[in-house]
């Protein structure tokens, strides 16, 4: 019997106790992951995304264009971007973390070299002017659903990109013939979830523990239409 996603064994964030977690991993082997916020290593299997997804995700870079006028660019992101990531981890606050990995941040480096590694999944960064990454969104395959996620730096926060990003994920994860797509959160990230609304998807919500999952059904489309105008 498959466990329930709401259980905290069963968490992609934390405390990283579901051993049989399945994910992309190198040459079909299992490995193991770095625990990011405590609590034991966990195991990574095999799965490879449905369809070849990483030939057919949407990664065209997109402009995005602030109400103020700031022209942000969203692209996909990888482990040359690790830096920069790592960086902006820096620059958010401890809650802004809290809320994207459930618990105090430890060994972020090691957890982004996962993230940004396109064995497991999808990732895509919000690039300011000067270059810097302001935003970051991940997706993640899991036995034919995928795990979405996204962190926004601080100063960046209640300005669309979040909604920008989670528009984008769900192409891919169309892209990649996954429909069935969800966000481990707490009720208190009434930002993400405001967000997870507007696309316009059916959505099922489930909690249990203190954790809040959040499931969408993707309809045949292009989710990613409205990228262009976060501040919409």
């Amino acid at each position: 019997m498959k466990a329930s996603r709401t259980r905290p064994e069963r968490l992609w964030h934390r405390p990283f106790r579901r051993s049989d977690r399945r994910c992309a991993a190198p040459e079909g082997q299992a490995t193991r992951l770095p625990a990011l916020t405590g609590g034991p290593h966990r195991t990574a299997r095999p799965h490879p995304p449905a369809n070849g997804a990483a030939s057919r995700a949407p990664d065209a870079p997109s402009r995005l264009s602030l109400p103020d006028g700031t022209a942000l660019l969203l692209r996909p992101a990888g482990p040359e971007d690790r830096a920069a990531a790592l960086a902006m981890h820096g620059r958010c606050s401890p809650a802004a973390l809290r809320l994207r990995y459930h618990g105090p941040v430890r060994d972020a480096g090691r957890y982004l070299e996962h993230l940004l590694d396109a064995r497991h999944g999808r990732s895509y960064a919000v690039t300011a002017p000067d270059g810097r990454i302001v935003a970051l969104g991940h997706l993640m395959w899991d036995e034919g659903e995928a795990e979405l996620a996204v962190l926004v730096e601080d100063a960046w926060q209640r300005r669309g990109l979040g909604l920008a990003l989670l528009r984008r994920l769900s192409a891919a994860a169309l892209a990649a013939g996954v429909r069935t797509v969800y966000a481990v959160t707490q009720g208190s990230n009434t930002g993400l979830i405001a967000a997870l609304r507007r696309l316009g998807a059916p959505l099922d919500f489930r909690a249990e523990d203190g954790t809040l999952v959040i499931t969408a059904t993707l309809a045949a489309g292009d989710p990613a239409d409205c990228v262009h105008h976060p501040g919409r």
